[in-house]
């Protein structure tokens, strides 16, 4: 009996199954998320999505692209919410820096989504710098006003630019590829 068990568990830890293709999986989020300059972000925001099963390089840099999509629509709301309850000139100065940024970065991310999936990396990542520029501009206006002391924005920016930075990598991956 014993010696039936110890083949069972011998033959199905050798059977290609779903372990086998998650593990392979994984494999690819880690290598590309390895060449990236946050690899723990990378890797983490990858994993969360269920979409990076059997995704390909391409279908990783687009389900970072997404997630930076929405990360920047959920700083873009933030922004107007903290619009209208900020009284003060000098924060409304960077916000209102912030608004016009986010509102530019809102509708570049899905363009580097679009211009990724048609082939036309050049584009694509372009428009994803555009969010890395687009966040460090807000941060940088805060910067501006010595009475402000620091901007209720950073950890926004700052993840912004990890996810564009992240998805810059990869395209870089994927030219190289071709």
């Amino acid at each position: 009996m014993v010696m039936f068990i110890v083949i069972i568990l011998c033959f199905s830890s050798n059977r290609p199954g779903v372990e086998g293709v998650r593990g392979e999986e994984n494999d690819l989020i880690e290598a590309i998320c390895k060449k990236t300059s946050y690899p723990d972000v990378c890797i983490k925001t990858l994993r969360s999505s269920p979409g990076s099963s059997g995704a390909d390089v391409k279908g990783l840099a687009h389900i970072i692209l997404e997630s930076a999509s929405t990360y920047s629509n959920d700083t873009y709301e933030q922004i107007k919410k903290l619009l209208k309850e900020t009284k003060d000139k000098a924060m409304r100065n960077c916000l209102d820096v912030c608004f016009q940024v986010y509102d530019l970065t809102i509708h570049d991310i899905p363009k580097a989504i679009k211009y990724l999936e048609s082939g036309h990396y050049d584009s694509a990542t372009e428009y994803a710098n555009d969010g890395i520029i687009d966040s460090d501009t807000c941060e940088s206006s805060f910067s501006e006003f010595p009475e402000i002391p620091k901007s209720p924005l950073t950890d926004r920016n700052n993840g912004l630019t990890e996810l564009c930075t992240i998805a810059l990598d990869i395209i870089a991956v994927q030219l190289r590829s071709k």
